[in-house]
């Protein structure tokens, strides 16, 4: 079986629409029999999903998705939590995609199992020492300092290193999106749905791919010794999601989107691997999943 993955298509940005075509004319014509995009398909306006989905309805495999986290952005008196469990799915389906979030897919003896996944700050770096609560409020020190709304976040100084206060990096889902509870309970949450679904499914299949939009793994988690990036790695994921899949020996592939850059690794018995589109540059990994086994290629 021959498997697309694509991810972080953000088809909402202007930059990226014209990329997204090419690649969905490449991924057309391509002879694969399904294809997953690993969230980040659109922003706050649905009708962009629409038409980015749209833009694959001439494949002629089965087409799957999972949400990331620019599709749960959200204006002000509206809900993250039912355009997630709602209005994703239903965009999904109107345009012939399964929405893994929901539910596992089964092509022959294959499952493809979807979660977005999500952060509880596990990754951040343990070398900028940066207090929890601006985790919680997504705004690092030096953004703080120059947002009236966050100065209450600075009351205390005496765990703040000076040079933190130059970080002026703000993760905006703290702006976009409205869960109605803790990034740490959202996060247990999803992973028990991920360990739901591999139970549903681990007796039916020989092999077992996941899609993921954040990552399971710090070994996926990219450093570059860069303040304002490394600060950002506190919403990469969680490992609470990797224990899952180690648990799980019929997973083989774990495929990822979120962090823009291309990474892959070898854990236990799963390949484990990031997508690696940009904004302006879109690409997909083939894999080859087959009953005896399963290799990629790019």
């Amino acid at each position: 079986m021959r498997v697309l993955v694509t991810s972080d298509l953000h088809y909402n940005v202007a930059g990226s629409r014209e990329p997204t075509r090419r690649l969905a004319s490449e991924v057309c014509r391509a002879d694969a029999d399904a294809l997953i995009i690993a969230g980040d398909t659109c922003g706050h306006d649905l009708a962009v999903m629409d038409e980015a989905l749209a833009l694959f309805e001439s494949f002629r495999g089965a087409r799957m998705l999972v949400a990331g986290n620019h599709c749960l952005w959200v204006q002000a008196g509206q809900s993250s939590r039912h355009r997630y469990e709602s209005e994703i799915a239903d965009a999904a389906r109107r345009r012939g995609f399964h929405y893994l979030d929901r539910e596992p897919v089964i092509l022959n003896n294959v499952a493809f199992v979807g979660n977005i996944g999500w952060y509880d700050y596990a990754f951040a770096s343990e070398s900028l020492s940066i207090p929890r609560r601006f985790y919680e409020r997504k705004v690092a020190p030096g953004a703080a300092l120059m947002l009236p709304e966050h100065h209450d976040l600075l009351r205390d100084r005496h765990d703040i290193r000076p040079d933190l206060l130059e970080i002026r990096t703000r993760w905006t889902d703290g702006l976009h999106v409205k869960l109605g509870c803790t990034d740490p309970d959202f996060t247990r949450q999803l992973a028990d749905k991920l360990a739901g679904h591999l139970r549903d499914v681990r007796d039916r299949v020989d092999h077992i791919v996941v899609a993921m939009h954040h990552l399971p793994f710090v070994e996926l988690v990219v450093r570059r010794n860069r303040p304002d990036w490394d600060f950002a790695n506190g919403f990469m994921g969680s490992p609470v999601f990797g224990d899952i899949l180690l648990a799980e020996p019929k997973v083989r592939y774990c495929i990822c989107g979120h962090t823009h850059v291309p990474v892959q690794v070898q854990l236990g018995g799963i390949r484990c691997m990031t997508v690696g589109s940009t904004y302006y540059d879109k690409r997909y990994e083939l894999l080859e999943v087959r009953s005896h086994g399963c290799h990629d290629q790019q």
